[in-house]
């Protein structure tokens, strides 16, 4: 099972190189979603904050909400990350904006960017969602090692 999954990681994270240098943005932001929020739900369900059969209840604000929670508990023994849930949330933000707003207009007509402009922002959200997954990616496997190490002790 482990090999499988480093297989599909390996995977995931060439396809988003495939869909950023094919200039399918979109595609790209889908599967760096995915990566965030299976890396934080793997986390929160080793805490026992998450089942892994109600991870489809919960919303990617939601995961970020739980997983700040969890780090910023009194007595958390865990790396430190606020400025990376920042970063992680700002981006689900820019991540909503360009999965759904390809099509949808705000009501305001003066502030519909040109498609060029959407799409160098959708550009620019993928680029950042590639370094946000690797991020917490890395961060997830540094808090396995810590959680190991703790209940040594």
């Amino acid at each position: 099972m482990i090999d499988q999954k480093k297989e599909r990681y390996t995977e995931a994270f060439a396809s988003i190189d495939s869909s950023i240098n094919s200039e399918h943005y979109f595609e790209a932001i889908a599967i760096e979603e995915s990566i965030i929020s299976d890396r934080i739900a793997s986390f929160l369900e080793s805490m026992h904050l998450l089942k892994v059969d109600d991870l489809h209840r919960y919303s990617f604000a939601s995961l970020i909400t739980l997983w700040k929670f969890a780090v910023l508990s009194p007595g958390a023994i865990w790396e430190p990350c606020e400025g990376l849930i920042k970063e992680v949330d700002e981006w689900r933000k820019q991540r909503n904006k360009y999965v759904h707003g390809l099509v949808k207009f705000p009501h305001q007509r003066a502030n519909i960017p040109t498609t060029k402009e959407f799409l160098q922002g959708a550009s620019y959200a993928a680029f950042k969602g590639k370094e946000l997954s690797r991020s917490v990616s890395d961060w997830r496997s540094r808090q396995i090692a810590i959680k190991r190490k703790h209940n040594k002790i």
